[in-house]
């Protein structure tokens, strides 16, 4: 916990798309007779701003400053049988520009975080611009159902710190059954510091100072997932850029990532006592 507290008074920014999650729960009925689709009882709708925003608002949590650059919103809709808490689809929404970025602005902060949810912002002359943005730059490319295949980690060679997940890490490396350590070395080629985060198996990283490194998940109880992976991201880019080792890094971005299963949606922020109550769990 001590690089969490010294990050207290940095300033960060962050830097991705701001997606719109909007959770419309109902019960499933009866499969109408002339078509082979899902009928709904529709019952109630709740929305929360997700995506960087979500991020920036973990970092707030952490820091002093935590100042968001977006010009660019996804809504995504998702239907949800409430009883059980499944999901049973999404419909994607927008994805248009809301405004411009001055990519000649330079502001000074102790961390730039990126997250590239894949849905256009992060244009390769964005990429080279927020390497100046701060003196280290923490990367999570994500891919989804919309950019498939199409936005890699590769995009970024400049990185201080690269967090993604196994799927990610495999498609950036080309590893479709080879040993998960396989795409890591890979992927150590882009960044000093590299995380893959494995879910339910916690995860696995790399530093040029101690090499490869594992770290056990910490999630005990599930009730969204949506949005775990962004906590890991977030606590874990303040710990490293607040000179923690790669376990330290590893441990509390875990916590993070189980702290938010734990919640709805991004009903509310992981904040350090959630954190605290895994760690002590």
């Amino acid at each position: 916990m001590q690089s969490l507290e010294r990050a207290a008074k940095f300033r960060v920014v962050f830097v991705g798309e701001t997606i719109e999650d909007v959770y419309r729960y109902g019960h499933l009925l009866a499969r109408p007779l002339k078509e082979p689709i899902i009928a709904v009882q529709a019952l109630r709708e709740e929305t929360y701003l997700g995506g960087i925003e979500a991020a920036a608002r973990i970092a707030e949590n952490f820091c002093d400053n935590a100042l968001v650059i977006s010009d660019r919103t996804v809504r995504k809709i998702r239907y949800i049988e409430e009883k059980h808490q499944r999901k049973l689809f999404e419909v994607y929404e927008g994805g248009s520009t809301i405004f411009g970025i001055a990519t000649g602005q330079r502001s000074p902060k102790d961390l730039c975080a990126v997250i590239d949810y894949g849905h256009g912002m992060m244009t390769p002359k964005r990429i080279e611009w927020v390497r100046d943005l701060s003196p280290f730059l923490a990367v999570n490319v994500q891919v989804n159902a919309g950019n498939y295949g199409f936005n890699l980690a590769s995009r970024y060679e400049n990185a201080d710190y690269l967090c993604i997940d196994e799927i990610e890490a495999r498609l950036a490396t080309q590893n479709r059954y080879g040993p998960i350590e396989d795409s890591l070395v890979d992927l150590s080629m882009l960044a000093p510091c590299v995380v893959i985060t494995l879910g339910s198996d916690g995860s696995i990283g790399w530093s040029n100072e101690i090499g490869m490194s594992r770290c056990a998940a910490m999630t005990y109880r599930v009730v969204d997932t949506m949005g775990a992976g962004d906590a890991f991201f977030a606590v874990s880019a303040i710990a490293a850029a607040a000179g923690a080792d790669l376990e330290e890094m590893m441990r509390l971005g875990n916590a993070a990532g189980a702290a938010k299963a734990q919640i709805v949606g991004h009903s509310r922020a992981v904040n350090i006592h959630d954190i605290k109550a895994v760690l002590n769990d």
